[in-house]
């Protein structure tokens, strides 16, 4: 059994009804990895925007604490910013 499948690539050849769908399957997991890569890029991008801020916040603290004696109190407020 054959039939003509015009929307593959090839150009309306005729594929038999198994190798069409053996096609369609392939794509549609390649569509699916398409999703799932921007995914993890968005989340990647995510987390390198959340350890630069928490960098900031590190070296702010760091900063803030370079003159204080030792006697005086935790900033905590600052402190709690990084989580």
């Amino acid at each position: 059994m054959t039939s003509d499948m015009s929307d593959t690539h090839y150009h309306g050849e005729e594929i038999s009804a198994d190798t069409y769908a053996t096609l369609r399957r392939h794509q549609f997991n390649l569509e699916n990895l398409e999703e799932r890569l921007q995914r993890m890029e968005n989340t990647t991008v995510t987390m390198k925007e959340k350890w630069r801020r928490g960098d900031e916040a590190m070296r702010d603290f760091t900063d803030s604490t370079k003159d204080a004696k030792v006697d005086q109190p935790v900033n905590y407020p600052l402190l709690l910013r990084l989580f």
